[in-house]
């Protein structure tokens, strides 16, 4: 045996004797089995064979229903469900669970009740806020709530249209604004409510405008004869409604509580706009500020021209006086005129060849001013009680109630102008012009004023727009709009169903 193989046979008996003593080890701790009168021992006490007594307790399904949230339950038919029922379940689809109206009317019920303890729990009570325009402007590029002009929708929004038509922008309300008890506490406090009604009837579209992005020009012109467009004054009358700015003017609006608003303001008459009487446009306050409301004052006047007395003629049975105040009345505005046309000759020429200059329409003005006119008017009585004929001559530029050629109607085209250049930067005005025409603005403003909030016809009020002559817009005749929205749509942020009437 060579000594290779040697090792092999030890190697091996080694191992076998390893595997001996792990296998007496195991068997010396294995645990020894328990005899069968040990098992009996240690099994736990048999239950008696009669087992206790327990009271039944029924409860009826009207008392499961309420404490589930579900119907209850009919009672089975006597007897176990045969075989082909228990398949037919089993291979019936499951049933697509309709909506719970109940339950749902049950959440807005809870909403709105909850936001009313909180209402109350503030101590405040309902308000309504009136949109007060900012007259002077403050700072129209970081305003939040406005009328007309154009809106802020959610980036990628698209204009809204109404049965198929653009529809026409109203207003935009900062959410965040609004106080906390507004709407007894319903409604959204974030983002911005957006206002449309169709073109040609009283039909809204409102949008919640989670985050508004930049501003959307309408994708149409304001030249719908029967839409909202209506114009303050004359200027929507007659030959003068070409020359106004058929566009709504975007106003920045403040939310002011209606305690905090001057009611006697709001109940003025405002009459001294329209009466005004006794001026000159030839004060910087009146002169045109652009080539439009330059170019516009020249076609008002030369339109105007035409009424001047240039006609010597006379009565067969004047007296001499008669005729020769006639006659000096005709040469008089014969003069006037060839002056004045040719003042309008040159507007026109220079509006096309020149950019238009603040020293220039001065000039204009003041050349405009030295013209005379004539117009013959009843004088004071004489002694015996009759009147007496006399000439009156007056500058072209200044406005006499019982002499006005056509300077109302050039201030009428100047008030509209003003404020859409005012509105969209009031550096566009002078000083001057400023200082007259914004508490103008003001008064009518305080007149017209919209409100947010309230009640009409048991439902919050949305919005309460009335016809404005600052704001351009009419609703029927001379009537306000008002967009309402039931309590339960407003709970869930459900603007769709918002409505809209003209009411006095």
């Amino acid at each position: 045996m060579t000594e290779v193989e040697l090792a092999a046979v030890m190697l091996t008996g080694a191992l076998l004797l390893g595997i001996l003593i792990a296998f007496a080890i195991w068997r010396a701790r294995r645990p020894a089995k328990p005899s069968p009168s040990a098992a009996r021992v240690g099994r736990l006490p048999k239950r008696a064979r009669k087992d206790p007594e327990i009271a039944e307790v029924e409860i009826a399904p009207a008392r499961l229903a309420r404490i589930s949230g579900k119907a209850p339950l009919e009672p089975p038919r006597d007897g176990l469900f045969d075989a082909k029922f228990e398949a037919d379940i089993s291979a019936a689809p499951a049933a697509t669970p309709a909506v719970d109206e109940v339950a749902l009317e049950r959440c807005v019920s809870e909403a709105e009740t909850a936001a009313q303890e909180a209402v109350a729990d503030d101590g405040a009570e309902a308000v309504t806020l009136f949109l007060v325009p900012q007259i002077p402007l403050r700072d129209a590029v970081s305003t939040r709530s406005w009328l007309g002009g154009r809106p802020r929708l959610a980036s990628g929004a698209t204009w809204p249209q109404i049965d198929g038509q653009a529809a026409d922008f109203l207003a935009q309300i900062d959410c965040s604004g609004l106080p906390r008890q507004m709407w007894d506490g319903l409604g959204p406090r974030h983002g911005a409510l957006a206002f449309f009604i169709h073109r040609h009837r009283p039909d809204v579209h409102v949008l919640h405008v989670g985050e508004p992005a930049a501003t959307i020009a309408p994708p149409y012109a304001l030249n719908d004869a029967e839409g909202w467009f209506g114009p303050y004054g004359g200027i929507g009358e007659g030959d003068l409604a070409s020359f106004a700015v058929r566009a709504f003017p975007q106003w920045p609006v403040d939310l002011v509580a209606a305690d905090a608003v001057d009611a006697d303001a709001r109940e003025a008459d405002g009459t001294s706009d329209r009466q005004a009487t006794g001026y000159d446009i030839a004060d910087p306050a009146f002169h045109p500020f652009d080539w439009g409301s330059l170019t516009a004052m020249a076609a008002i006047l030369e339109a105007r021209l035409d009424r001047l007395v240039t006609d010597p003629a006379a009565p067969d049975d004047a007296d001499a006086a008669t005729v020769a105040r006639l006659e000096r009345c005709a040469a008089i505005n014969r003069e006037a005129r060839a002056r004045a046309l040719e003042i309008v000759a040159i507007i026109h020429d220079s509006a096309v060849l020149e950019p238009f200059s603040v020293g220039d329409a001065t000039a204009v003005m003041a050349a405009l001013h030295a013209i005379q006119w004539a117009v013959p008017i009843d004088s004071a009585h004489r002694a015996g009680g009759e009147p007496t004929a006399d000439l009156a001559t007056l500058p072209l530029t200044t406005h006499r109630a019982d002499a006005d050629l056509w300077v109302h109607d050039y201030r009428t085209m100047l008030f509209d102008r003003a404020k859409h250049a005012w509105c969209a930067d009031p550096a566009n005005l002078s000083g001057p012009a400023r200082a007259y025409f914004e508490p103008l603005w003001r008064n009518l403003a305080a007149r017209e004023m919209a409100t947010v909030g309230g009640m009409f016809d048991q439902d919050p009020v949305l919005l309460a727009l009335p016809t404005s002559g600052l704001m351009s817009r009419r609703f029927g005749d001379s009537q306000t709009l008002v967009v309402t929205i039931a309590r339960a749509a407003l709970a869930i942020g459900d603007f769709t169903s918002a409505r809209a009437q003209l009411v006095r």
